[in-house]
């Protein structure tokens, strides 16, 4: 026992370094460690979960870890406070306690760590280490929750797994955490919340708990710590998917805040701040707060963002905002008048509008429907129109004609019609020879994409030379009472 308390001192301090590690991760290496694991000396196991606990960092030892079945004895150590174990060294009872919790500590943070690895997290038993977790969860010992709490957030990218977390009701105890006064233990709740946030359901448990008025008191007062604010932003956007939850945003007045976090945060925090704005728009006294703290303004001036989520949820909300006058009058204002002087106007809106076509080159489609919806409101400006022509608009949009996504081609259909309201935009679109394409779309089984396809074709049907056209195409003029 002696000679394996020096092997683990010498050990210990070879692992501080990062080029001797190596040996220490090898295959053998890791199985050696894991196999201490057995030892019912919990100072034995102590020495062998510290190292472990620290080589399992490097990505190379996460494999051998699984294979040796280390993952499933370091579930087993986290309920190991429940077995009577014993030690070399006569030890009290609190001595004993303690140096189970530091165990269990090792263990959490381990597995933390090795459950960043996906063929890692599908060996865990859910319905095993679920019980396990709570339990920490539960308890005072803050060392042992804060890596119970990560790990959980890992597992949690697991579907079935994160529905267990939620049936579980052990949120609500995550929520405690998130009240804490420990910024560490405060920030891995906040982290692993906003990840199991993506199943709606997660929020049922906080309806009574007053949650969204205490994430936005936090959101209110942490301005200064960065990495808790993205998280508490992202819970904030998640919860205003829920109707309920935009119904408290009226009542807490949140527009002001969230327009100031818009010129204060970071570029992650802005993106959550933004797509909540957006979810918010449906509501009318949310609608009129926002537009009273010139929001608009300063979401139009991201549009230049290089930053994707943002990108998405920022035309998205736009998108939706659109629909309302006021709101696509001040937007159109922003991008376009921003200059006394006529030419310096034109040179001004050339960039937002710029950033949305160039949107139109992207292949992903959470871009491209708000993007589309966003040129069918511009275009029913005149001014906003030329704008549009001179960028070329109509090569861009007659690239995407082909998409078989049924959303994104009504949106397309709608842009179309939109930007035909007018000749020059007509002719653009005849030129590039979009015709046929909206004329096979009238057959479509979708019944809003044929109204939308034969509302662009009306306006294209207005130049003198669509007969030709439709003579080449073998197709006899329609009206869209027919499709009505």
């Amino acid at each position: 026992m002696e000679f394996q308390f020096a092997a683990f001192r010498c050990l210990s301090k070879l692992s501080g370094c990062r080029v001797l590690q190596k040996d220490i991760m090898s295959s053998r290496g890791v199985f050696l460690l894991f196999s201490c694991l057995n030892n019912n000396d919990y100072e034995l196991m102590l020495c062998a979960i510290h190292i472990l606990s620290d080589v399992c960092s490097d990505p190379s030892c996460w494999k051998p870890s699984r294979d040796c079945g280390g993952v499933q004895k370091l579930i087993n150590l986290l309920s190991a406070h429940q077995t009577k174990l014993i030690c070399t060294t006569q030890t009290s009872k609190s001595e004993l306690l303690k140096l189970k919790l530091t165990v269990a500590e090792y263990s959490a943070k381990s597995l933390s760590i090795l459950y960043k690895d996906e063929e890692n997290r599908r060996v865990v038993s859910a319905s095993n280490i679920i019980n396990i977790c709570q339990f920490w969860i539960r308890s005072k010992h803050q060392n042992v929750t804060i890596p119970i709490l990560i790990l959980l957030q890992h597992l949690s990218y697991v579907m079935p797994f994160r529905k267990q977390v939620n049936d579980s009701g052990m949120m609500l105890d995550v929520l405690h955490h998130l009240r804490s006064s420990n910024t560490e233990l405060k920030q891995a709740a906040a982290d692993l919340i906003l990840i199991c946030a993506d199943d709606q359901s997660t929020f049922k448990c906080f309806y009574k708990q007053e949650f969204v008025t205490e994430v936005f008191q936090m959101l209110c007062s942490y301005n200064e710590n960065e990495d808790l604010m993205i998280s508490l932003s992202g819970i904030i956007w998640k919860c205003s998917q829920i109707k309920i939850c935009v119904q408290q945003f009226e009542v807490l007045n949140v527009m002001p805040v969230f327009t100031q976090l818009l010129e204060n945060q970071p570029v992650q925090v802005k993106a959550y701040i933004v797509g909540t704005i957006g979810s918010c728009l449906k509501n009318l006294v949310l609608r009129d707060m926002l537009k009273k703290c010139n929001g608009i303004e300063i979401m139009v001036s991201f549009l230049q963002t290089t930053f994707i989520p943002l990108i998405i949820n920022l035309n998205d909300a736009l998108a939706k905002g659109s629909e309302d006058t006021e709101i696509l009058i001040q937007a159109h204002r922003c991008e376009i008048i921003r200059e006394r002087n006529a030419n310096v106007q034109m040179e001004n809106s050339l960039d937002g509008i710029e950033c949305i076509i160039d949107l139109l080159a992207s292949k992903r489609k959470e871009l491209l429907i708000p993007a589309c919806t966003l040129i069918h409101n511009l275009a029913k400006d005149k001014n906003a129109l030329s704008v549009l022509v001179e960028f070329n608009v109509a090569s861009h949009l007659i690239r995407l004609i082909k998409t078989t996504d049924k959303k994104l081609l009504r949106q397309l259909c709608l842009a179309v019609a939109s930007c035909c309201s007018f000749k020059k935009g007509c002719e653009k679109f005849a030129d590039c020879g979009i015709t046929p394409s909206l004329l096979k779309h009238l057959k479509a089984k979708n019944k809003p994409l044929r109204i939308t396809a034969a509302s662009a074709l009306a306006r294209i049907a207005s130049l003198p030379n669509w007969c030709s056209v439709v003579s080449q195409n073998r197709i006899i003029p329609v009206r869209i009472s027919c499709f009505l």
